[in-house]
């Protein structure tokens, strides 16, 4: 699905539990299923969403779109398969398709490309690569506050442990979500795999009719249909 397409009808389809449109000349289904992480902290407002095993804490940047301090939401899109004869895909398992934070529980009047200072997304009808780049397989959202905490659940020990990699191997052979929280600061970071790999994923903030952020979607290019 194209991005103006879902600028006009919303993301919030992404994040509603079913079939995702009509199954393939194959016979193949997407079947979306809604997972909650647990909350998100932000204590000041201003949220990442980042490679967690590429940035740098002084290099996170956050979205110009700063919210209240406090908890949010977390939830994740998963798409399985369905094959020809009704019957899931194992081979396929799941694929994580977006990843969501949820700012005010109420639908986006409008959606508008998520961005860092300095940067400009133009509204076109085909529009320019924007987001984070990942190099991982592997997303995050986390307060800017958490960028120090991020390096060191990212981080081996000393025993040669790394928190961030044993959350995710614990759910879907790796792919997450999890949502980990810094012994040290208390803060926490909310992680999962991204689609089918590496590349550049854009956010998306979605916008009441009071231009106030409700939610931030990440879009990970699984859902093709919806």
């Amino acid at each position: 699905m194209g991005a103006v397409e879902l600028i006009r009808s919303g993301f919030e389809r992404f994040f509603v539990d079913g079939p995702v449109g009509k199954s393939t000349g194959g016979g193949e289904q997407q079947v979306i299923s809604v997972r909650q992480v647990g909350e998100l902290a932000l204590p000041t407002g201003r949220l990442v969403a980042a490679d967690p095993f590429v940035v740098w804490p002084d290099d996170a940047e956050a979205f110009t779109d700063v919210v209240e301090p406090g908890n949010y939401p977390v939830s994740v899109s998963l798409v399985s398969y369905i094959d020809g004869d009704g019957l899931p895909d194992e081979r396929q398992g799941y694929r994580v398709a977006a990843a969501k934070v949820t700012v005010k529980d109420e639908p986006a009047y409008s959606w508008r490309p998520a961005v860092t200072p300095g940067e400009h997304v133009p509204m076109l009808p085909v529009m320019p690569e924007f987001g984070y780049d990942v190099k991982s397989s592997t997303g995050a959202f986390f307060d800017l506050a958490a960028a120090s905490a991020l390096d060191r659940l990212a981080g081996d020990d000393e025993a040669g442990n790394c928190d961030l990699i044993d959350a995710l191997g614990e759910v879907g052979g790796g792919r997450g979500p999890a949502n980990v929280t810094d012994a040290r600061s208390g803060l926490n970071v909310v992680a999962f795999s991204t689609g089918w790999g590496d590349g550049v994923y854009p956010t998306w903030v979605g916008r009441n009719t009071a231009g106030d952020p409700v939610a931030f979607v990440t879009d990970f290019f699984v859902i093709t249909r919806a």
